[in-house]
Formats: C-alpha cells, structure tokens, sequence
C-alpha cells in the first residue's frame, strides 16, 4: 500500500451518480472495470482494483493531487471495517450513505448516517491521529449540526493491566464521549467482527482507568451504538489505594522547579501524605482534568479555601476564577474532550461542591453560593490521613447513586 493514499469504496458514474462497491460479487466488479469511474471530489478518473488479497476498491492514479489523498491511509482493516459498519446500518433499515464528501466542511466521514431527522458522521479510526485533529473534525460537524460517532478500529484501549483496569492514551480519551451519565469508548475489530465497549470509565490517573468491558458481536449489536451500561459502578475499594500510589510516584520522581503542585505544598509546609482527607475525592466529571483530583482539589483549598473561616460564603464563579489562573499557568492540565458537553472541568469543580455539601463541610446559600459550616480537617500524622480518607469514603459511598 502507497503511504499517504486512502482508497475508496464510493465513486461517480459518468452520469455523475455516486456509485459503492457494496454488494458487487466479483464476477460483478471486473465487469465493472470496462466503465470509467471518478473521484466525487475532485472528478479525476479512478482505478478500480479488485485482487484477491485486498477488498475492491478505487485508487486515485499516482501522483494525485486530491485532498483526499492527504487523508491518512487505509489499511484492509480499515476498509473492511466501515464496510462491516455500513452492513449493519443496513441490517438494521439505517440511511447510511459510505464516504459521503461533505463539501462545506470539506470532510468525508466513512458513514453518514440519517435517522429521524438527525445526522451522524462515523470516523472509524484504525491509526492514532492528534487530539487536535479529532477536535477540529469533530467540531466541523457539531457546527454542521451532525453528531459525530468515533469508532476504535481495535479494542477500546491502549492496554489491559489487569482485570478491570485499562490504560487510556490522551488520543483514546479525545474519542470518548458520555453516554447516560457514563464516560464510554466504541471499538471494532473487524478480524472478529466484534463490538467492543468501555463503560463506567474512572481515571485513576492520566493513563490508567477503571472500567467496565463488554463485547459482542456486530450482528448482535442494535441502534444506537453501543452496547448499554445497565448498573451505576465506581470502583470505591481501590481507589485509595490507587490515589496513594499516585502520590507516591508524585514524589519520588516528581520535580520541585517544574512540579507546581509539589513545590506548592512544602511552601505550604505539609506533607503529601499527610493532606486533608476532603483533598483528592472522587467526583463526577473528574475526567476532564488531566491533572489528579488531589492536584486542582489542593489548589481549591490554598488559593480559595484555607483562609475562609466558619459562617463565611464563597461563591463558585470565584473558585472557577481562581482555578482558570491555575490553568492559564500550567499548573493545572485539562483534558480535550470533543463529543463531551461543554464547560466540563466547571462542572467537576461544582461537584467537588456538592460533595463537600453532603459531608456537612458546606451549606447552600444561593445558586452558587455556599456557607462554610465546618472547618477541614488536617490530620497529624499518616495513620490519621489514611483513617480520614477512609472515613470520608464511606460517607461517599452512603451517598453515591
């Protein structure tokens, strides 16, 4: 395979009709090879290739100028993938169109799909590309009123350590998207024509996440994509752990000059082990912040909270203000996530709120107001900070739904 050049499934007749490959038996497809066909885009003739190690499709010539050879390449896997795809719309009586170009946003998605006066686009990925490029696409089509679905080509992760825990590459997190209150991904393999699914995603860290998977196969599987998470799930009984690693490497590879977080706290002469047990919680929407929950909560805490005594309010515009600062310096890293809502590490911080609400640390006093009603507490040594995480678990867990 040419490096560079992406094959074709659709092309234009001479009548200027689009034309797919889908369906034609092989006896069918060298008949066709005596009609000229072109590219939809640019209108240069095409080559119709059907050998038999790769599936039938059309090639531009050599030397091609069309944007759409600039696309990243297809693997057979890829071909065959959108193919399995563009089937199962069929099968399940979808208005598909394959490789429709879309001139006013100058994209082709392997699949438009149309279903009750909506549109989607389906990018089945097989090779990484930018978080940027997902997120330019991906917004091309939200601004076109098109949602955009992006399918793995492969499992739905960079790798499994262990049973219900995967690693996420900042690639992999940009094509997730939120699903019934879940954070999901969608992958396919076309070798096994399988559907795979992560639901309930939880980072633990940048990379490493908890998560629920199920596969199934693609004739099994019904519209919408994906397969549904039925259950709520957060896994509570690792995650203290999970955060005393992280703290661990924080500081035994963490650098005092570079890391803000690190040199933050020993110029507020604490221990990293030894925080408040309310600095590091789980809360909905935590996904959006590359940084850990125990970083952008511990700013929270020196640049809004710590000298905020009983009776008095703070407002959470105020705390977005102060957390911005945090971003705009680099102290803070958050996540680009193109098909999740907007706003979202906002969102996260306002749960953070609700959390401590529910711990009887905060009271509402207006929309976005609240009164400190209970100081944090600061354990003395080691053994009281991981009795306090314990503690304030719990109490999550009483609340979690």
């Amino acid at each position: 395979m040419k490096k560079g050049v992406r094959y074709l499934l659709t092309a234009l007749t001479k009548q200027g009709e689009l034309f797919t490959l889908y369906g034609e038996t092989r006896k069918g497809i060298l008949q066709l090879r005596k009609q000229q066909f072109y590219c939809p885009i640019c209108t240069e003739p095409l080559i119709l290739k059907a050998g038999h190690v790769r599936i039938p499709h059309f090639s531009h010539r050599d030397h091609s100028e069309c944007i759409n050879t600039a696309s990243e390449p297809e693997s057979p896997r890829h071909l065959k993938g959108k193919l399995d795809l563009f089937k199962w719309c069929r099968s399940n009586q979808l208005s598909a169109h394959l490789e429709r170009y879309l001139p006013e946003i100058r994209q082709r998605p392997d699949l438009l799909i149309e279903k009750s006066g909506r549109r989607f686009a389906v990018e089945f990925q097989c090779t990484p590309i930018s978080v940027q490029n997902v997120e330019r696409r991906s917004l091309q089509y939200l601004l076109s009123d098109i949602t955009p679905i992006w399918i793995v080509g492969g499992q739905p992760f960079h790798k499994r350590r262990t049973s219900g825990m995967f690693e996420l590459t900042e690639y992999l997190w940009s094509l997730t998207r939120r699903n019934s209150g879940y954070t999901i991904l969608v992958g396919y393999e076309p070798e096994t024509e399988k559907v795979s699914l992560l639901t309930n995603i939880v980072p633990y860290t940048s990379r490493k996440i908890s998560a629920k998977h199920f596969q199934q196969p693609i004739s099994d599987v019904k519209w919408p994509l994906p397969l549904s998470a039925k259950h709520p799930y957060f896994p509570f009984q690792s995650w203290l752990g999970e955060k005393r690693n992280w703290i661990q490497q924080k500081v035994r590879y963490g650098n005092l000059v570079k890391d803000r977080f690190l040199s933050v706290i020993y110029q507020e002469k604490s221990n990293p082990f030894v925080l408040s047990p309310l600095i590091g919680l789980p809360v909905k929407y935590m996904e959006s912040f590359v940084s850990h929950p125990t970083e952008w909560q511990f700013f929270i805490w020196v640049d809004c909270l710590k000298k905020l005594s009983l009776n008095k309010r703070i407002s959470l515009h105020y705390v977005y203000y102060k957390l911005q600062k945090r971003i705009s310096e680099g102290d803070i890293v958050c996540r680009v996530l193109p098909l999740h809502e907007t706003a979202l590490w906002e969102k996260a911080v306002r749960d953070y709120f609700r959390v401590l609400e529910e711990l009887f640390y905060f009271q509402r006093a207006g929309k976005d107001l609240y009164r400190v009603i209970r100081s944090f507490p600061w354990p003395s040594h080691v053994e009281e900070a991981k009795n306090g995480e314990k503690a304030a678990l719990k109490a999550l867990i009483k609340n979690y739904r």
